[in-house]
């Protein structure tokens, strides 16, 4: 239960890759593209996410994060025009774990912990051919996360409530590559550091996908993602790595 709460917490962070467009038809108009997605996550590291409670190891496969989990939303949106780019990135998700308490002087625990994550990025188009497209980014990352942990009575007549909420900002800077494969195929790539002691003490992360254009509004992408982060305030500790496979759907127009 008290892993189910880190994974949770750890939860997200912005998909550009996924989220790249096809080139614009015309570069004095803006184009845009809107793109869902789903991150199956697995987590290594070390957290502490309910001082006073210890930091403990944390070793999760992509099933043990997603058996408690009650919902997420993921969304990304991009505007274009010419060699600039507007990249808007959410996501919301909330687990619940609960246990039978191993005291008789208490019934049971719950643990809830909701995560919620946008990100906002600048980029400039610093190379276009016919086959490749390189750009760079910056950005802020904000972060929210909330836990919250209840415990019932039991023989004691005793009900424990703590609920701990950290948020924090990071600024980000990064690069993101396109490669046309022929046909309808297509690769992307990027990855970003940030934090920098601003809200975390570091962070960076990577994506690689491969991507097949259905038709010029449509796309359907795959890819493997893998984010570190390093938060630190007083007891409370973040310092784990998420990775795993994504998948996306880009609605461009």
């Amino acid at each position: 239960m008290r892993h189910a709460i880190i994974g949770l917490s750890l939860s997200a962070l912005s998909l550009s890759a996924l989220c790249m467009p096809a080139q614009a038809a015309d570069p004095d108009r803006p184009s845009f593209a809107i793109t869902g997605y789903i991150w199956a996550t697995a987590i290594d590291g070390k957290a502490a996410t309910l001082p006073p409670l210890p930091a403990v190891d944390v070793n999760m496969s992509i099933r043990d994060v997603l058996k408690d989990l009650n919902g997420a939303l993921m969304l990304a949106g991009e505007m274009r025009l010419g060699r600039w780019g507007f990249l808007l990135d959410g996501q919301y998700s909330q687990v619940t774990a609960k246990a039978n308490s191993p005291s008789p002087l208490f019934s049971s625990a719950e643990l809830r912990a909701r995560s919620t994550i946008v990100q906002g990025s600048a980029l400039y188009r610093v190379h276009e051919d016919a086959a490749t497209r390189l750009d760079v980014s910056a950005g802020v990352r904000f972060w929210n996360l909330n836990n919250r942990l209840q415990i019932l009575p039991g023989a004691a007549n005793l009900r424990i409530d703590h609920t701990q909420n950290e948020s924090w900002a990071d600024p980000t800077v990064g690069v993101r590559l396109g490669v046309e494969l022929g046909g309808p195929w297509s690769l992307s790539a990027a990855g970003d550091i940030g934090g920098f002691g601003v809200g975390s003490r570091f962070s960076w992360q990577a994506l690689g996908a491969i991507n097949y254009a259905v038709n010029d509004s449509w796309m359907l992408k795959a890819g493997y993602r893998a984010l570190y982060v390093d938060y630190r305030r007083g007891s409370y500790e973040y310092d784990a790595t998420q990775h795993g496979p994504a998948v996306a759907v880009t609605y461009r127009f």
